[in-house]
């Protein structure tokens, strides 16, 4: 056997089961031996200030609810009891904790914690001990001990045994959990027991169930005034207690070629000559029924249970945005891998539950957020998914008809009319949910995808067919096909995107067998022929896990390819767009608010593909290879001067189109230049970041005198010549929107130059990125901008006939003069 090659699964069993049950086990064994009755006496070796056990029937008595699964558990008047065999001690047990009811708005979205845990034995006590797998080494070696006392996890909470139960089970009073301010089981701050009761409670062949009414009191918002009091909360909350399996899954080696979502271990066991980290991807556990076919069903399927609370009408659509992932699966060899399913009212199953850590679920939050959320809880040990979970809030309806509105209104008739038809909207709701299961089977964002493909391609329909749609996966922040023009006549349904070729490929890396294989190393060799696919093919590849500036993986863009031309061809749309408001949004006997809306996402929007160009000023293309040539690119000096030029005609010039009166009388009585200012403010303040800078020097001094890299100062002069060109005219006027548009150049350039100080509490890396711009190149460069600027203001000033101007002007120049030497 290959040395190591078999470490995670030996790690995994022996710090469950074998470790620690080696190191308890004369414990274990202690009780003595009672007859069915249960009716002996305390067995010898109790604790330490433990009362001693008493007799079964005392404890639990006939009037006890009792339940029977992964071990008993009764419920006597008050109090909860778990019968723990010793059988499941020192077993690991994921408690998932989540909020039924009440509480605010942040602890019912958003969940509770999750952790490991393990019920220890020690004399008549049983410990409930947290879990971790930061560190692991295989058993066999000599730093395993080591590793084991660094493991010794904190202790949460410590039970008398009350009784023993037939086969020296442990029965032990679990009330205070649930009842008391236990830090790690409190979902309330500051929990009253007065006003805190236990609730019901449910038992499974893998799982415990229970529910609780906690109350608290929420300390004051800091900043309240003094004297303010604490709020009352009361949460309904549900902790699910499910053993991890006893068998672990095989883990998969994770690559950072590919975009799978991951766990890390360090293991001190590998025969590196370092602490080598090791990362698994997050995956379901699918094997095959069976094994010698090239595509079967699973063993067990990948269910995601549908919230009854689900608007009736959306139903459909939520299942089949689970349903679409089914054909990515089957290229992996699963046939009926996933399914949506509509959970079970309690009329049809009293003992299901959504909060089950056994169930995968899509939760309906009665929310005025417009987002959506997916995740998954793991098993620590190998990746394995065990709880998949989906937050849809009742108001991303709302993001998603300004979205779809703003961007592709134009080519789709069924949204030249608001509200949208619910086919569409329902539509709209299904690539949500899907992008977001697509979260919760394990896959993060894919940013790279949206520039995989040439604009020119995407206004194709016979390519969008081939390929999916217009972007390569639906993990991508790439929204509606914006390139596409109406002349292209691009069916709707073509317009939003789907499971892409990346999908389907990430979904074969993560899932397909490799027969032969026995350990994660053995699997190495087939992962990365696999990885190596996106030499050749272009939209297998993933967002480049360290790349800070590669303008080819931008959120909210489509056909990021060429920036360009993508954000001319949205512009066209957008045009239309707004010049629709009025007949779309004004409607008689309501107020306003609708306009308002969509004209402040059409500003919006403009910012974004200013944005998208802005990004190719000082950016690099990226690639994620191991050991096959270079990551990063940067690009060439016609293309950033290509980037420069548009901005410099349409950020830095504000369209007709957002200055119509008809529009902007409606809406509000002023605002209309601070809106233009926000939009114009984003690209500039990112323009003059210290990092571009700093990145455009490097890149210019990489490429030597006669390499091919577009300069600080051809970049200042460029972006000179486009923001102020006013300052070389005869006779200068410059409007109301071109002088904001130079007062927030001046900020930024201020910021760059003297950048604030941080608190003594911020990271290392944030004081490091203050300091390195106080003494890079680019301060001394934005200096001489500076003075080149205060000289031409001042000539320009003494040029002008228009009053407002000349004021301006001045004003710059005693600004710049003020910037330059604040002493003065």
């Amino acid at each position: 056997m290959k040395r190591g090659s078999r470490a995670l699964p030996v790690i995994a069993i022996a710090l469950a089961v074998g470790t620690a049950g080696c190191a308890r086990q004369s414990a274990v064994a202690s009780p003595a031996p009672r007859g069915a009755a249960g009716q002996d006496s305390a067995a010898p070796g109790g604790a330490r200030g433990a009362a001693a056990p008493r007799p079964y029937a005392r404890v639990i008595t006939p009037a006890a609810e009792t339940k029977e699964g992964l071990f008993k558990v009764h419920r006597v008047a008050d109090k909860l009891f778990f019968e723990i065999p010793p059988s499941e001690l020192d077993r690991d047990i994921l408690v998932v904790q989540r909020t039924v009811a009440g509480g605010n708005a942040s602890g019912f979205f958003g969940g509770g914690p999750s952790r490991v845990v393990e019920f220890d034995r020690e004399g008549d006590r049983v410990l409930l001990r947290q879990k971790s797998y930061g560190i692991v080494a295989d058993t066999a070696r000599s730093i395993a001990q080591a590793v084991e006392a660094l493991n010794y996890g904190p202790i949460i909470a410590t039970f008398n045994v009350e009784t023993w139960g037939p086969d020296s089970a442990a029965v032990i009073d679990v009330t205070k959990l649930f009842t008391t301010n236990i830090n790690e089981f409190a979902s309330v701050p500051g929990l009253q027991t007065d006003r805190t009761y236990l609730e019901t409670f449910s038992v499974f062949p893998e799982n415990v169930n229970v529910e609780a009414t906690q109350t608290g009191n929420q300390p004051p918002p800091q900043g309240s005034p003094p004297g303010s009091r604490p709020s009352t909360v009361t949460e309904r909350t549900s902790w699910s207690f499910l053993k991890l399996p006893e068998d672990p899954m095989r883990p998969r080696l994770h690559d950072r070629r590919v975009g799978l979502g991951s766990i890390a271990h360090i293991d001190y066991s590998r025969p590196e000559h370092e602490a080598t980290e090791r990362r698994y991807i997050r995956r379901y556990r699918l094997e095959k029924e069976n094994p010698s076919a090239a595509i079967s069903d699973p063993i067990e399927p990948i269910v995601f249970y549908i919230d009854n609370a689900t608007p009736e009408w959306l139903v459909p659509y939520v299942i089949q945005g689970v349903d679409d992932w089914e054909p990515a699966y089957r290229e992996a060899g699963f046939s009926n891998a996933i399914e949506g399913r509509l959970a079970p009212s309690p009329s049809e199953d009293p003992d299901f539950s959504l909060l089950d850590a056994r169930h995968s679920v899509i939760y309906w939050r009665p929310s005025d957020v417009a987002n959506a959320t997916g995740g998954q809880l793991v098993d620590p040990r190998t990746g394995e998914i065990i709880k998949a979970e989906v937050n849809m809030y009742h108001n991303v309806q709302n993001l998603l008809r300004n979205w779809y509105f703003t961007q592709v209104s134009p080519l789709d008739p069924r949204a030249q009319t608001l509200p949208l038809p619910d086919s569409l909207m329902g539509r709209l709701v299904r690539y949500v949910v899907a992008h977001e299961v697509g979260h919760a089977i394990g896959f993060p964002h894919n940013m790279k995808a949206s520039a995989m493909y040439p604009a020119d391609s995407i206004r194709s329909a016979s390519f969008l067919r081939r390929m999916g749609g217009h972007v390569a996966t639906l993990m991508d922040y790439s929204r509606f096909n914006y390139v596409a023009q109406p002349e292209d006549n691009i069916p709707p349904e073509l317009l939003v995107p789907d499971i892409g070729p990346y999908d389907k490929f990430a979904i074969m890396w993560q899932n397909k067998p490799i027969p032969g294989a026995a350990t994660p190393d053995d699997e190495w060799r087939t992962l990365d022929s696999w990885s190596r696919m996106q030499d050749t093919i272009p939209w297998f590849r993933w967002t480049t896990s360290d790349a800070t500036s590669d303008p080819f993986a931008l959120t909210e863009a489509v056909g990021d390819e060429d920036a360009v031309k993508s954000s001319t061809l949205g512009m066209r749309n957008l045009e239309r767009v707004v010049g629709s408001l009025l007949r779309v949004a004004e409607q008689p006997g309501k107020p306003y608010d609708l306009l308002d809306e969509l004209y402040g996402n059409a500003v919006s929007q403009w910012g974004r593909y200013n944005g998208h160009v802005a990004a190719v000023i000082g950016g690099a293309e990226t690639w994620e290879r191991y050991g096959t040539g270079p990551r990063f690119q940067p690009l060439s000096e016609a293309r950033q001067k290509e980037a420069i030029d548009y901005l410099n005609r349409v950020a830095f010039r504000v369209p007709e189109m957002f200055l119509n009166p008809e529009i902007l009388r409606r809406i509000e009585q002023e605002g209309v230049i601070s809106r233009i200012r926000g939009a114009q403010a984003g690209v500039l303040n990112s323009l003059l970041a210290v990092s571009r800078l700093n990145r455009l020097a490097e890149y210019e001094a990489l490429a030597g005198p006669r390499g091919d890299s577009y300069t600080v100062a051809e970049f200042l002069g460029d972006l000179r010549s486009g923001i102020w060109t006013e300052l070389t005219q005869r006779n200068p006027t410059v409007d109301v929107y071109r002088r904001t548009l130079q007062r927030v150049y001046l900020e930024a350039a201020e910021r760059a130059i003297d950048p604030p100080e941080p608190p003594a509490s911020a990271p290392a890396a944030v004081r490091a990125a203050a300091e390195a711009a106080r003494t890079s190149d680019a301060r001394a460069l934005l200096r001489g901008e500076l003075a080149e600027l205060q000289r031409l203001s001042e000539t320009a000033a003494n040029r002008t006939n228009d009053p407002m101007t000349r004021l301006h002007l001045r004003d710059i120049n005693l600004e710049i003069r003020r910037i330059l030497d604040p002493t003065s």
